[in-house]
């Protein structure tokens, strides 16, 4: 029985000791035992001194090579041509041939017109406005001497160009530039958009020589 007395005062007293000297358990978890292996590792690597470190902070006043032109791709290519602007050449002194943001129903009736015009100024009336079929009539006959220079061919000319033109929601105006074998002729197209465009007024900008008449600047 003393034994037993004995056994449970030595427990009593261990764990009154224990209770007085708290010891604090620290866990580490695995994430933080990666992290400090690798901090070790890092500061005990031995680095070498840089290559040609003066490289990094030298000036460059001579233009880089590019890589040798086998390595250009056509893809490569394709994507350099999307990121540039298109660049169009320009009649001079007078328009651009940038007709690349034109409105297409007004592109179109101005290239229907001028096929038109190329053979002749006899059908070209239903492009015209009918509030302004007048101007028709005028520009018909301002036109007579061009038609005079080339009545004996089946066309008065073989091609046009439609340039840059000037929108906005009353009036469109369009340069254009017609040639035949001896001269050219600009003229200047005024369109409204009523159910489909319609020409309002032709203005004639430039007369060719061979027509017999002055150019005008």
């Amino acid at each position: 029985m003393k034994k037993v007395y004995g056994f449970l005062l030595f427990t009593v007293i261990f764990c009154l000791i224990s209770c007085s000297n708290p010891q604090q358990l620290i866990l580490t978890s695995e994430e933080d035992t990666l992290r400090n292996e690798l901090k070790t590792k890092a500061e005990n690597i031995k680095w070498t001194n840089e290559i040609e470190a003066e490289l990094l902070t030298a000036k460059i006043d001579q233009p880089v090579n590019s890589s040798n032109k086998d390595y250009i791709s056509p893809q490569m290519l394709s994507t350099i041509q999307e990121l540039q602007k298109a660049v169009y050449p320009e009649l001079k002194n007078y328009a651009s041939l940038d007709s690349s943001q034109m409105n297409t129903l007004l592109f179109s009736t101005v290239d229907k017109f001028c096929k038109e015009l190329c053979k002749g100024t006899e059908n070209i009336y239903p492009y015209f406005d009918s509030n302004y079929i007048f101007n028709y009539v005028f520009f018909k006959n301002d036109f007579e001497p061009v038609v005079k220079a080339l009545k004996t061919k089946d066309y008065l000319f073989e091609k046009y160009f439609i340039c840059k033109a000037f929108e906005s929601q009353e009036l469109n105006q369009v340069p254009l530039r017609f040639y035949n074998s001896q001269d050219y002729i600009d003229l200047s197209v005024y369109l409204t958009y009523h159910n489909g465009y319609k020409i309002t007024q032709i203005e004639v900008i430039r007369w060719g020589k061979t027509y017999g008449e002055a150019e005008k600047e």
